[in-house]
């Protein structure tokens, strides 16, 4: 199997139509045809249903594009970064979850900056479920994530950081917001709004289950699709957001009432793929240990 022909198949996958797929790589329908016999023959299996009206994708086809995609897009990561070393330029991509002020993330990334000023650097902000992700597969090289997340998984390393306790954003108008510290005693009663994190499960369920045994209820709260939507959601006065204490902003359209309990808590760690071969991990790493979080 050849790249050329991953991104033939690829084309006829994406347009279902031998002629367009064909014009797209520049070459002839027969060839293009003749491309995709090659590619079913070589994996034994009907990959396409052909007729002179249509092109389908068989259940089998389907997958192999979706793996195809995924070969493709490792094999422009190796040549980007093959070039990059090859150009003597030293990159390094850090992931977080959270608000840009999250544990001063900024700064800290930008002190690393600053004493390593030959590493170019990229920062990623996104879920942790994805980001784990991408952290095993290569596409990231650390993240600053949730310790459940990271759980169980052989192929990651993780630095442990610091435990993180809970508070709750509310509305600057709501009769909570006079306090700096409620009980979950006087909180239980308030309506709970949480991201669903469906892509971050694992940390979702550890984080309800602590909500639970201290004493809220968790049955009746409303799940929705984005963290930033919980707080606009508190904002507002429709509930109360639980978040981690290390996820307050200075200027918010929100107050912060910690939750006086230390059963609700996260743990964030920094992690990364053993088999990452980075260099600029362990230096990252190093610096991340020396750090007063």
């Amino acid at each position: 199997m050849d790249i050329f022909s991953m991104k033939c198949y690829l084309s006829v996958a994406k347009y279902l139509n031998l002629s367009m797929a064909a014009k797209e790589m520049f070459i002839s329908q027969p060839a293009m045809s003749s491309k995709m016999n090659f590619v079913e023959e070589y994996f034994g299996v009907k990959l396409l249903i052909r007729t002179r009206q249509k092109v389908e994708l068989t259940e089998a086809g389907k997958y192999i594009q979706q793996e195809f995609s995924q070969l493709l897009d490792h094999y422009e990561r190796i040549k980007l970064q093959a070039q990059k070393i090859s150009a003597g330029i030293n990159h390094l991509s850090i992931g977080y979850h959270g608000p840009a002020e999250w544990a001063n993330i900024n700064n800290i990334i930008k002190d690393f900056c600053d004493l390593n000023p030959h590493i170019e650097v990229d920062v990623v902000v996104g879920g942790w479920g994805p980001l784990t992700l991408d952290v095993i597969n290569g596409k990231l090289d650390v993240l600053f994530d949730e310790k459940s997340e990271t759980d169980d998984i052989p192929s990651l390393e993780s630095l442990f950081l610091f435990r993180d306790y809970a508070a709750v954003a509310v509305s600057k108008l709501s009769h909570l917001a006079v306090y700096e510290k409620a009980s979950p005693e006087l909180l239980k009663t308030e309506k709970i709004i949480m991201s669903n994190n469906k892509s971050a499960s694992i940390s979702l369920k550890k984080i309800v289950d602590r909500l639970s045994d201290a004493g809220f209820d968790m049955e009746n709260a409303r799940l929705v699709d984005e963290y930033e939507t919980t707080v606009a959601m508190a904002a507002t006065g429709l509930g109360i957001a639980p978040i981690p204490r290390s996820f307050k902003v200075k200027k918010s359209s929100v107050t912060y009432v910690d939750i006086d309990s230390d059963k609700v808590y996260q743990d964030f760690v920094l992690t990364w793929s053993k088999y990452n071969p980075n260099k600029n991990i362990k230096l990252f790493k190093e610096y991340c240990e020396k750090l007063e979080w």
